[in-house]
């Protein structure tokens, strides 16, 4: 009998074959069954102690599952990298930083022109017309923005002073970019306007804008090492796009779960609070560059 439980934890403790199938099976359906009765909310009894058994299956079930792909995570990591490096493009991904930042940034772009799209249809199906039409001017200056520099990037020397040039540029206009932001931000104070993402589209747009702002910041200052003013450029850009996530995030939340309490204030000072950072964005590109022009010249003399 011992040896049997010895057998079982072995097991356990590296899940193979079937057990992972078993595991990850449980898991979707604990999960989904969890989801569904929260949403019910029903005071029926046996709905009741339905709820809190899939909750308890969710629980464990979904810590046996992160669990096992911990242990597999460093072999998982291993035999997707010699894969993807069987493929030029895919060692070109992996080994060259820049080129990631802008394939990345291209995918960017390309959500950005989704968001101009959908920002101009809102603007003439809904009597909000100049609150939807300012996100989509914004949007596409951010696409100008971005698409440039990635083209740019493609063709870009060392050998004069465009680069330093483009990065001012870019600094130039992000720093006019927010003007647009005014126009969402009066209306948040004096019409109690608010970003709305109906149903439970709302938490998806949450672990979305939360994920852009941990990984712009955390790409913001990898880039520092980074000698391309492109992939800097890039960076700043993208900070500024997940800061504007994250304000429409806080009035979508506040309008969606508030008791009727007025934040209009409170939300327009976030949507202030991030004009004034992004304006501060493109000011040190451009004091940055200035000082690039300075290095350049002071080499050159």
């Amino acid at each position: 009998m011992q040896e049997k439980w010895l057998n079982l934890l072995k097991k356990l403790k590296k899940p193979t074959g079937w057990l992972l199938f078993i595991t990850y099976f449980l898991t979707v359906t604990f999960c989904g069954v969890a989801i569904a009765l929260a949403v019910v909310n029903s005071s029926d009894p046996i709905i009741q102690i339905l709820s809190y058994v899939s909750y308890a299956g969710a629980m464990v079930t979904l810590s046996y599952s992160v669990y096992s792909i911990v242990i597999y995570a460093p072999k998982m990591k291993k035999n997707t990298v010699n894969f993807i490096k069987k493929f030029k493009l895919g060692e070109k991904l992996l080994n060259e930083y820049g080129f990631r930042t802008m394939l990345f940034a291209f995918v960017s772009l390309i959500i950005n022109v989704a968001f101009v799209v959908y920002h101009v249809v809102l603007a003439f199906i809904t009597d909000t017309f100049y609150w939807y039409i300012s996100l989509a001017i914004y949007y596409g200056l951010l696409v100008i923005l971005r698409g440039g520099i990635v083209l740019y990037h493609r063709k870009r020397t060392d050998k004069d002073l465009t680069e330093i040039r483009k990065f001012r540029n870019a600094g130039i206009i992000l720093m006019l970019i927010p003007i647009c932001l005014l126009v969402p931000i009066l209306q948040i104070l004096f019409l109690d306007r608010a970003f709305v993402h109906p149903g439970l589209t709302i938490f998806v747009f949450a672990t979305y804008s939360f994920y852009k702002i941990i990984m712009a910041t955390y790409n913001l200052f990898r880039s520092g090492k980074e000698p391309a003013l492109t992939v800097q450029a890039i960076r700043y850009i993208g900070l500024a796009d997940a800061l504007v996530s994250i304000f429409s995030l806080q009035t979508a939340l506040l309008y969606a779960f508030s008791d009727g309490t007025d934040f209009a204030y409170f939300n327009a000072i976030t949507g202030f609070a991030v004009f004034v950072l992004t304006v501060t964005l493109g000011i040190f590109m451009i004091k940055k560059a200035n000082k690039k022009f300075k290095e350049r010249k002071n080499t050159n003399e």
